[in-house]
C-alpha cells in the first residue's frame, strides 16, 4: 500500500462510523471547533477571571457521532484566545459523502454521568472544577471553518463580598452552608439532575465566587468568621437556579442593619445586602394573648433601618421584597386588576378568588422572618393591641427623637411598673412616624406612623390588619388594602 493509500485509511477510520465514499479526498476534512461567550460573565473563585471566555489551556471533552447513529467517539480540545479551540490528541474528521454530526460537549472534561462540586473553592482551580459547563450541536453539515460551540453553565453561582463593619477587625473564614452537592448528568443532552448526595459546607474566598447545583436552601446559607466570632445568615427556602448567579454584598456589624434582596440572571450584577450578624431587641416584658402569657421580645428597628429612628423598607402586605410602586397592578397575590381580585392566596371570600382560608401570613410570606430569619416574625394584630394596652405600656409622641433638632417624630412605647415590681418597667422602643407608600408616593411621613401585622382583614380579603398613628393619636383597629408599602417592626420569643 503506497503512502498516500495510507493516509485515506488513517483518515477514514477517525469516525467510527465512516463510510465509504465515492471521492476520498472528501475523508480528509477535520472537524474544527470554536466556543462563544459562556453563559456568565465571570467564572473563577476570583470574580474577574475567564471573563466572557474560558482561561487559556482549558481542556474540554468534545464527544462526536454520526447524525442519528448514537455511536459516539470521545476527543479532547484544548481552549485557546478569542474562542479558538486545539484538538489535544487525536484529530476529529467529517465522515464521507453528505453524511452530518452530532456534537456535544462538557467543561470540566473530567465531568462523568454523576458531577460534585468541590468542597474547598477558595483556589481557582478548584472554582473551575466545579462550574459544569455543555454545550451541543446537531445535524452539523461538513464545512471548513469552525463550528462554533454555545456553553451554557449547568450551575448557580454565588458571589460574597464582607466588609468588616463597627465592632468588627477582621474576616478570617468564609462558608456556604447545607448545601448538596452532587447532580446525575445526561452527556447526551447535557440534563442534569436534583441536587443530591450528602449535605456539606463550601468554603470559599471573600470577594470570590463559588457555584453549586441547582437547589432550595432553607437554614443556615452562610457561615462568616470574625476577629469578634461567627455569624450565620439564614434563609427560609431560598431558591437557587441553574444558569444564574447570586451577589450577596455584606458589612459585617456588631449592631442591626438593614436589608433588601434583588437576583438578576448571570448576565447582570444581582446584590443581596445581609445583615448576619445579632438583631437587637428589647424586652418589652410579659403579656397575656388570648389566655396565654407571652413574653415579647420587639426589635429596636424596623426592617431595612440601620437606627431606631430610620424608616426603614415598605412592604404590601404578604410580600418580601421593597419594590419602586406600590398598586394593585404590581401586588404579588393579585391576579385581577383592582381590589376585587381575584386573589392567589389569603381568600376568606370565594368572591375574592378560590378560597384557602389562611387568615395569617406564612413564613415565606412575612417580610420579617425571611429577611432576618431565626424566629423573627411580623407582630400579630393581638400582639399590636397587647402593645397598646393603657396597663401596660405608654405611648408618647415626640417631633425630635433625638433632641438634636434632625425632627425624627414618631411614638416611644414604654413599659409600666406593672405591680411595682416590673423587671421591664422603664424599657422602650421607638416607632417612627414612617408613613406609608401608596403607588411611588411617601403619604404623612414624619406625620404617621403605619406598621403591619400578620392577620388579614375578616371582613374584606383585600385589607389587611395594621396599627397607625397619626401624631399623638393611636388607631390599632384599623385595615388596609393589602397592596400600600407599610413599614415592618419585628418581634421574636
Amino acid at each position: 500500500m503506497n503512502t498516500r493509500t495510507t493516509l485515506i485509511a488513517v483518515a477514514a477510520l477517525m469516525l467510527a462510523a465512516c463510510s465509504r465514499m465515492e471521492n476520498p479526498f472528501e475523508t480528509h476534512v477535520p472537524v474544527t471547533l470554536s466556543y462563544s461567550t459562556v453563559a456568565v460573565t465571570e467564572t473563577k473563585a476570583a470574580q474577574n477571571l475567564n471573563e466572557g471566555t474560558f482561561d487559556t489551556g482549558e481542556t474540554v471533552n468534545v464527544r462526536i457521532s454520526n447524525t442519528g447513529a448514537g455511536e459516539w467517539v470521545d476527543y479532547y480540545f484544548t481552549t485557546g484566545e478569542s474562542g479558538a479551540m486545539s484538538p489535544y490528541g487525536a484529530v476529529p474528521y467529517y465522515p464521507a459523502g453528505a453524511k452530518n454530526i452530532d456534537i456535544v460537549a462538557w467543561y470540566p472534561a473530567t465531568a462523568g454521568t454523576s458531577f460534585s462540586v468541590q468542597t474547598d473553592q477558595t483556589a481557582d482551580a478548584a472554582y473551575k472544577a466545579s462550574d459544569l459547563m455543555f454545550a451541543s450541536v446537531t445535524n452539523q453539515a461538513k464545512q471548513t471553518g469552525a463550528v462554533n460551540l454555545a456553553f451554557s453553565h449547568k450551575m448557580a453561582k454565588i458571589n460574597v463580598n464582607i466588609t468588616p463593619g463597627q465592632g468588627i477587625g477582621s474576616i478570617t473564614g468564609l462558608s456556604l452552608l447545607n448545601v448538596k452537592p452532587t447532580v446525575a448528568l445526561d452527556l447526551a443532552t447535557g440534563t442534569v439532575g436534583e441536587a443530591g448526595g450528602t449535605v456539606t459546607a463550601i468554603a470559599m474566598s471573600n470577594n470570590g465566587s463559588a457555584v453549586i447545583p441547582a437547589q432550595t436552601i432553607s437554614g443556615g446559607l452562610l457561615s462568616i468568621v470574625t476577629d469578634k466570632g461567627t455569624a450565620t445568615y439564614t434563609v427560609s427556602g431560598k431558591e437557587f437556579a441553574a444558569g444564574k448567579q447570586y451577589t450577596i454584598n455584606i458589612t459585617v456589624n456588631l449592631r442591626a442593619v438593614g436589608t433588601t434582596n434583588a437576583i438578576t440572571g448571570w448576565g447582570g450584577e444581582g446584590t443581596v445586602f445581609i445583615d448576619t450578624v445579632r438583631r437587637e431587641y428589647v424586652d418589652m416584658g410579659t403579656v397575656t394573648i388570648g389566655g396565654v402569657e407571652k413574653n415579647l421580645k420587639w426589635a429596636t428597628c424596623n426592617v431595612g433601618a440601620t437606627n431606631p429612628w430610620d424608616y426603614g423598607d415598605y412592604f404590601a402586605w404578604g410580600e418580601t421584597e421593597p419594590k419602586p410602586d406600590y398598586s394593585w397592578s404590581t401586588y404579588k397575590f393579585e391576579l385581577g386588576t383592582n381590589e376585587q381580585g381575584p386573589f392567589s392566596k389569603y381568600v376568606n371570600d370565594d368572591r375574592y378568588g378560590t378560597e384557602d382560608y389562611k387568615t395569617t401570613l406564612d413564613p415565606e410570606d412575612d417580610a420579617a422572618h425571611v429577611k432576618w430569619g431565626g424566629t423573627w416574625r411580623i407582630p400579630t394584630y393581638q400582639e399590636w393591641i397587647s402593645l397598646r394596652s393603657d396597663t401596660f405600656y405608654d405611648w408618647t409622641w415626640t417631633d425630635d427623637y433625638l433632641g438634636d433638632g434632625s425632627n425624627h417624630a414618631g411614638q416611644i412605647v414604654t413599659r409600666k411598673n406593672v405591680g411595682g415590681n416590673d423587671p421591664c418597667a422603664g424599657n422602650s422602643i421607638f416607632l417612627p412616624a414612617t408613613g406609608r407608600m401608596d403607588g411611588a408616593q411617601n403619604e404623612s411621613k414624619n406625620q404617621a406612623g403605619y406598621y403591619w401585622s400578620s392577620l388579614l382583614s375578616d371582613e374584606r380579603t383585600y385589607d389587611a390588619h395594621h396599627i397607625t398613628f397619626i401624631f399623638g393619636s393611636v388607631n390599632d383597629s384599623d385595615f388596609l388594602y393589602r397592596f400600600f408599602g407599610l413599614s415592618v417592626r419585628p418581634v421574636t420569643e
